[in-house]
């Protein structure tokens, strides 16, 4: 299954439900940093998070999901736009725990204390920020409980990542059911009770369930309005990090060219190697002195 994200209104329109695929992606990440199995399944539940709710964004907006829980992945982040773009990375991905029944076990991977953070870029002055505790460590309950009390919007979440032992990702993916204002009080129950019987997001796409089955098995009246596809993308560049090491003030730039030599930066998401000569780092301790004479005169 290609990685998309699907929107659909239901119930008279009065239902949102998102659904997506992100397998593909996430072996991506998967296979460059070397994920263990419950920190893969971690990641996976969270770039499926972050991509439905980048197609909640409108045009250039951009998010920006943040988990910092207290299990040894800790922090985990994930930047997703309007357009099914997104890409993820964590701190620790070599951490693995499992259930006693051997079901890979995010909660222990994640930690059930800390917060998840919502950035929201809406190219207004300033960034829209909501933030809630980690209620249990399941990342579907902790973002359900987030949109009831951060956006005030009654939501389901369901999230599922399937590993193999190979440790790749058969299957990833979730969904969003989300309610409209005066939504009546029978689709509500319609509604609890479907999500009551419904296997799991994971059962269900790797027993071939398309996106679609997935969405009707939630609503048979359902109404596809837009397939959006996903795929990873880095925004990372040298110049970025360039910014970066201006940012540090001129006494560490200092430092670095007083090494007299060439430093090494890594991007956390991709992957990618930028390197500063002793040249470079030289123009940006210039920059940097600039900078500090052209505050001072204000």
């Amino acid at each position: 299954m290609k990685d998309e994200i699907v929107k659909a209104l239901a119930f008279n329109q009065s239902v949102r439900i998102y659904a997506t695929s992100t397998t593909n992606t996430l072996n991506q990440i998967g296979q460059k940093f070397s994920y263990y199995p419950s920190a893969l399944d971690a990641m996976g539940r969270a770039l499926s998070m972050g991509a439905m709710m980048g197609a909640m964004l409108k045009l250039e907006e951009t998010l920006t999901l943040k988990i910092e829980g207290d299990g040894p992945i800790g922090k985990i982040l994930v930047d997703s736009d309007a357009h099914g773009h997104i890409r993820g990375y964590c701190d620790n991905p070599h951490c693995h725990f499992e259930y006693n029944d051997y079901r890979l076990n995010v909660k222990q991977t994640i930690g059930n204390t800390g917060f998840i953070s919502v950035i929201k870029d809406l190219k207004l002055k300033e960034p829209f920020i909501g933030s809630t505790p980690i209620i249990s460590g399941e990342i579907a309950e902790d973002f359900a409980y987030y949109f009831q009390v951060s956006e005030q919007v009654n939501s389901a979440v369901g999230l599922g990542v399937l590993v193999n032992p190979e440790n790749q990702a058969i299957a990833s993916g979730g969904f969003i059911v989300q309610l409209m204002p005066n939504t009546e009080e029978e689709v509500i129950v319609a509604l609890e009770e479907k999500l009551k019987i419904l296997p799991t997001v994971s059962q269900m796409l790797s027993s071939g369930y398309t996106l679609e089955d997935i969405i009707y098995n939630i609503a048979s009246d359902a109404q596809i309005i837009e397939h959006i596809p996903v795929s990873f993308r880095c925004s990372c560049s040298k110049e970025r990090f360039a910014r970066g090491i201006l940012s540090l003030g001129k006494d560490e730039i200092k430092q670095m060219v007083d090494e007299n030599k060439t430093q090494e930066t890594i991007c956390h998401f991709c992957g990618e190697k930028y390197y500063f000569t002793p040249d470079d780092l030289q123009a940006l301790y210039d920059a940097s002195i600039r900078k500090e004479e052209k505050n001072a005169k204000y």
